[in-house]
């Protein structure tokens, strides 16, 4: 909208309704009056021509008897009235003005060639009248070097000089010539004082204003106008100015005013400007049933749509318009990735924060495997093989013997170590624990709880991917633990991975169990897993011994259903059972504050977190949703330098494993704008620690964008997409930062692998280079 040699501003447009409103004619009318008139002319026309034949004859009588009596004739005389009868008739006013009217009506009513035949008779009687209108049809035509030479004599005639000159300054603009665009331009704003009485003084102010690049002194003459002539041009104009200033919905509201056919192409851009997506989706889809625009407007919905989360729609869009204009297609909205800035305002971060806890099933589900018992090997199934195995020695059979004997000194060994690993599970160092239970697996692989429990800590450690795959195979291994069942349905959700027929085969299969503790909390969780949080409620009225896991669950159903009496009672009580470790200090803010406006939120939160202190081994080495929500709250209430300041400390003087202290570290430099400190650090992470899941690569291409390095954020984001598939905040970056360097191909694969409509990024967004935009105008040679 703000690409001014695209318009044509054309000034006095005089028209047949205008002639018509004046004389009080129609045309008609004014039809049949000329008719009349040709027959008055017939009629008196004969008469005369009687007595000119008369009087003729009485004069070449005298002339021959002049002649008689004069022997030569005047030469001179003859030539005088020779010449005399060549020269110009000259027409009435009244006349003049009915042969101009009828010549823009002509012009208004398509017979174009005629009315500029007649302009141009117009011009031999009254060159000062007629010019500027000769320059206007002209104009119109787009004959601009014609058009310019009539307004050029119509100035020198001194006739409407000031609007002559603004219109041959437009044609200047159409025939590149700057010099004199700025001499007529400037000519015009000369004449303009002798137009202060003029109605359209205000009109001639605001164009004289726009073409100089004026724009705030033609939006004011915009806004107080002294004549409402020309409604579209005007209401064009305010649109286009308004747009530039980012004034987008006046620039809508004077676009909408038009009464003109609707520039919907434009309206689209404006209602995706202001997030309105699906009104800007609609104009769009008009602009391209009307194939204005055949590049833009398909381009521009694919766009939208990718803003509004319809990533297959969008794919769909961006797909078509690449294959049928290859090249052109990256010429009118070259993409700019960026991250959120949502990410780093605190008051945006919280209702972000405040939002996810109340909606997000990733953290209702991280809270859920926080808070989730470790298994212990079944003493009963080991002292079984060993009695086995006694009872074979007995009877001789030695082999078999051996057999069972062998196989509970490796369960033995395995139980052994599963115990070991639930202690440094339990002391908060997850990864290390992670790491012994990989080593029991490769020696029990069949081994049902051993796979429980290695699947809990990749929960913890944000690997939902690994997560789901074992707690699978133990649902597999044992069909009645039923809570390694339940939880790959919700690590299934988390990961995009279908889960319908599993969920109902769990259903059925605790449907046929006794009534129990056990029995209803497997309801329970299915009941949060499906979202039915009302059959979920009968929880609130269970009578049994108070759990971590427990209360976190009458902390999420009873937030969900508002009844926060119940939720605060809980809150308190689990922090009476944790009250050094983080995650139930931040539930119990989340809880106690929840009622609280924002300011006042950061305020209490801010208090809270200077007057309490925490062993902050969780922070460490602890469940990743501990680093996740504990950044948060101290973003939200500004005190992120501090627990930078502390995480460099404790990575510098720690002899621990440092692989979660630096991820910390990495994502509070990110969230503090250290863009190039968190590049560092996850690089750091990912090239020497060898910290390689999905979720790190991730976070590590985010620092990468944040810090200017694209080019590496794609290679951190292919090796995370061949991680994790299923991950779609990996494909989605992925395919914007395709888009940023002209690889639309590259892009529609990443987008059309996301199978959810309304998908919005945590991190990543987009906008449209309008740098980049206006350096290519302005150096077109150079794109």
């Amino acid at each position: 909208m703000a690409d001014a040699p695209e318009d044509i501003i054309i000034i006095e447009d005089s028209d047949a309704a205008s002639y018509d409103s004046d004389s009080g004619y129609s045309s008609d009318e004014y039809l049949q009056e000329e008719e009349a008139k040709r027959k008055k002319i017939i009629l008196f026309g004969g008469l005369a021509i009687i007595v000119v034949l008369i009087i003729a004859i009485t004069i070449i009588l005298l002339t021959l008897k002049s002649s008689k009596e004069h022997s030569q004739i005047n030469i001179t005389a003859i030539d005088k009235k020779i010449e005399a009868s060549k020269q110009k008739p000259t027409l009435e006013p009244s006349k003049l003005e009915n042969m101009i009217a009828k010549a823009n009506y002509l012009y208004a009513s398509g017979s174009k060639e005629k009315a500029l035949t007649l302009y141009e008779q117009i011009a031999s009687y009254s060159e000062a009248v007629s010019d500027y209108n000769l320059g206007v049809a002209e104009l119109k035509e787009k004959q601009f070097e014609k058009a310019l030479q009539s307004f050029q004599k119509a100035i020198a005639n001194d006739e409407k000089r000031c609007v002559s000159a603004i219109n041959a300054a437009v044609c200047c603009l159409h025939l590149q010539d700057k010099e004199n665009f700025k001499y007529y331009i400037d000519l015009a704003y000369a004449y303009l004082p002798y137009e202060i009485e003029s109605p359209l003084y205000s009109y001639y102010y605001t164009l004289i204003s726009y073409y100089n690049k004026n724009y705030l002194a033609a939006l004011n003459s915009l806004k107080n106008a002294t004549s409402h002539e020309y409604p579209n041009v005007q209401n064009h104009l305010s649109a286009k100015i308004n747009a530039l200033y980012e004034n987008d919905y006046d620039a809508i509201e004077a676009m909408e005013r038009k009464s003109d056919e609707p520039e919907d192409f434009s309206l689209g851009l404006l209602y995706a400007r202001i997030g309105d997506f699906s009104l800007a989706s609609n104009h769009l889809e008009a602009a391209i049933s009307k194939e204005t625009q055949p590049v833009r407007a398909p381009l521009a919905l694919g766009l939208v749509n990718l803003k509004a989360g319809h990533i297959a729609k969008a794919a769909k869009k961006i797909k078509e318009v690449t294959e049928k204009y290859p090249q052109e297609v990256y010429k009118y909205y070259p993409v700019k990735v960026k991250l959120k800035e949502s990410l780093f305002d605190p008051q945006k971060a919280q209702q972000n924060y405040r939002h996810k806890i109340q909606h997000s099933k990733n953290v209702m589900y991280q809270k859920i495997f926080y808070f989730s018992p470790y298994k212990i090997f079944n003493a009963n199934q080991t002292i079984s093989y060993i009695r086995k195995g006694n009872a074979n020695i007995y009877i001789d059979n030695v082999k078999s013997a051996k057999e069972y004997l062998k196989k509970s000194a490796s369960s033995s060994s395995v139980n052994i170590g599963i115990v070991k690993a639930i202690k440094k599970a339990l002391s908060f160092k997850i990864r290390e624990a992670n790491e012994d239970l990989q080593k029991l697996v490769k020696l029990q692989p069949k081994h049902s709880i051993l796979q429980y429990n290695l699947a809990l800590t990749y929960a913890q450690m944000g690997n939902l991917k690994k997560a789901h795959e074992h707690f699978l195979r133990s649902y597999y291994l044992d069909a009645k633990n039923y809570l390694s069942g339940i939880y790959a349905v919700m690590t299934a959700q988390l990961i995009n991975v279908k889960y319908y027929k599993l969920k109902s085969i769990i259903k059925d299969s605790i449907a046929l169990e006794e009534d129990g503790e056990d029995v209803d909390l497997y309801k329970t969780l299915l009941h949060l897993s499906e979202g039915d949080y009302l059959s979920a409620v009968e929880w609130l009225d269970r009578d049994y011994k108070q759990r971590p896991l427990y209360l976190a669950l009458d902390i999420l159903i009873a937030t969900k259903l508002s009844k926060m009496d119940k939720s605060k009672e809980s809150a308190n009580k689990l922090l009476l059972m944790q009250p050094n470790d983080i995650l139930p200090n931040i539930i119990y803010m989340d809880t106690e504050f929840a009622d609280l406006k924002t300011s006042e939120y950061a305020k209490e939160t801010l208090k809270y977190l200077k007057e309490h202190s925490f062993t902050y081994d969780d922070l460490y080495y602890g469940p990743y949703i501990t680093r996740y929500l504990f950044i948060q709250e101290n973003l939200i209430s500004g005190r992120l330098y501090f627990l930078r300041k502390q995480l460099k400390e404790v990575l510098e003087t720690t002899n621990q494993d440092t692989r979660d202290i630096e991820s910390s570290l990495a994502l509070v430099s990110l969230y503090s704008k250290e863009f190039e400190e968190s590049y560092t650090l996850y690089n750091h992470l990912i090239d020497e620690l060898k910290v390689r899941d999905a979720y790190t690569l991730y976070l590590g291409a985010v620092a990468s964008t944040a810090a200017g390095h694209h080019e590496n954020a794609i290679a951190l984001l292919e090796l995370a997409k061949m991680k994790d598939g299923s991950f779609y905040e990996s494909r989605y970056a992925l395919a914007l930062l395709y888009m940023e360097i002209n690889n639309n191909d590259g892009a529609v694969i990443q987008l059309s692998r996301i199978q959810e409509d309304g998908f919005q990024s945590q991190y990543f967004e987009f906008m449209i280079d309008t740098d980049k935009l206006l350096f290519q105008k302005q150096h077109p040679q150079k794109k």
